[in-house]
């Protein structure tokens, strides 16, 4: 993809979740976000838009950020933040370095980047409080089921667990990845294994969004050990938390 897709795509999926939950009800249940109502996911969203707004402008992660409206207008304050941030990404090229917490990474691309993605897995919770969610395009969502491995699958901490080492093929569409799970690190190549335990097949689309767990195994198709699956869906959960 286009560095400058990123851009318009966050753009677009901000205004769409502001018009979306214009004159609805912000206190329906988020059946993917258990326990959070629409608002609070607009106050979350709005929260890491302005973090990252921030971020950029102090070339560090700010201690302190604006997290809730001053007043009552959620979807207004999600708006302004939503434009703000928008504008202030637009305004550096996506190769100009900038501070990030991925150490691969120090561009302003990188935010370009994450704020697409983390804006359209919310716009999706959003929907699913009301309905179906909408069109996702699958050329993004390819790029959203890399991130998301690459990203922060690979970034995964020691933990506790004393799970096998398990190795889980992983394609969408013609995009595939080898994911090899470890306790407490994982290791994710471009590539399809032929010594997988298992193997996630499904549309860029289902893929993405089963791998951040807005979609359930009935999703995707699952070949072989459906133990490997869900020990990735469970590394990711805790990866992306």
């Amino acid at each position: 993809m286009e560095p400058s897709d990123f851009l318009t795509r966050l753009r677009a999926e901000s205004a769409h979740i502001a018009a979306f939950a214009a004159d609805r009800d912000l206190g329906a249940p988020v059946p993917t976000c258990p326990g959070m109502n629409v608002g609070e996911v607009l106050r979350h969203l709005g929260g890491v838009h302005r973090l990252v707004l921030g971020w950029v402008r102090t070339q560090h992660r700010p201690e302190v950020w604006e997290r809730e409206p001053p007043g009552g207008d959620v979807v207004e304050w999600f708006r302004a933040g939503a434009a703000e941030l928008h504008d202030e990404l637009g305004g550096h090229h996506p190769g100009e370095p900038c501070d990030t917490w991925s150490p691969d990474d120090r561009t302003v691309g990188f935010w370009w980047r994450r704020m697409a993605h983390e804006t359209t897995v919310h716009r999706a919770d959003v929907e699913t409080a009301y309905g179906p969610i909408g069109p996702i395009d699958a050329r993004f969502a390819a790029d959203g089921a890399d991130e998301v491995l690459s990203l922060f699958l690979a970034r995964r901490r020691e933990d506790e667990t004393h799970d096998p080492v398990r190795i889980v093929g992983v394609a969408a569409g013609s995009h595939v990845w080898r994911v090899t799970l470890r306790p407490g690190s994982a290791e994710v190549a471009r590539e399809l294994p032929d010594d997988a335990d298992a193997v996630v097949i499904g549309d860029p689309v289902a893929v993405y969004l089963w791998l951040w767990g807005r979609r359930g195994d009935d999703a995707v198709r699952v070949c072989g050990d459906r133990r490997a699956a869900t020990a990735l869906r469970a590394a990711l959960a805790t990866a992306t938390r």
